[in-house]
């Protein structure tokens, strides 16, 4: 960068309020000799401004008491612990046409893990985990251990790892998401769980992997 003098310094300041006077003296004459025009379009910038809040606020309002709806289907879930668990999602499972289940848990395979055969004949490998609150930050770990699991051992052809935890905070989220996608394993976690309650309808990925 080139080296300015103080006096070359001290005549470009000048020259910089120069000229931001004379710009802000010409802004002002011009709104003195058009202030209608002025009014108009400083009411409208205004009144776009009321809108976009205005529309801001019902989105954001609508979005929190559609949250606050799902999470009351989780009310009771949220008390059950890990066997308790593990019978809820059998029966859900049996609910949406799941047959043939039977428990292939085991120690070390960090919650027990659920062998059905879906409503398309596909075998499927549930492994169900009620929150613990490590899930979020180390959500990976289960979802490895099911993916390896599921396919070397028991060779089904989908698995899925049921959770009422969030597989998906800012900072672990899209990890679980690639690992998942990797190893063949469908995350059901708070919010998907809390939408197959409330729509009565399994996940859709057990559905589209079908016609895959």
């Amino acid at each position: 960068m080139p080296s300015w003098s103080l006096s070359a310094k001290i005549l470009i300041a000048f020259a910089a309020i120069l000229i931001g006077f004379t710009i802000f003296d010409g802004m002002s004459g011009w709104v003195a000799s058009h202030w209608i025009i002025g009014a108009v379009i400083i009411g409208s910038l205004a009144l776009l401004l009321l809108i976009g809040l205005a529309i801001q606020h019902y989105f954001t309002s609508a979005s929190r008491r559609e949250h606050a709806s799902l999470e009351r289907h989780l009310a009771e879930v949220d008390k059950m612990d890990l066997p308790q668990f593990e019978a809820w999602v059998g029966k859900l499972l049996i609910r949406h046409g799941f047959t043939k289940l039977r428990c292939v848990g085991r120690s070390g395979d960090f919650g027990s893990s659920l062998v059905a055969t879906g409503p398309d004949a596909r075998r499927i490998m549930v492994r169900a985990k009620p929150d613990d609150r490590t899930l979020g930050n180390r959500g990976d770990r289960h979802i490895q251990a099911l993916g390896l699991d599921a396919h070397a051992r028991w060779q089904v052809d989908t698995a899925m790892l049921v959770t009422n935890a969030d597989l998906h905070p800012l900072k672990t989220g899209a990890r679980h998401d690639a690992l998942a996608a990797q190893l063949g394993v469908i995350i059901v976690d708070r919010l998907e769980l809390a939408l197959w309650i409330a729509e009565r309808q399994p996940p859709p990925e057990l559905t589209s992997a079908a016609s895959a």
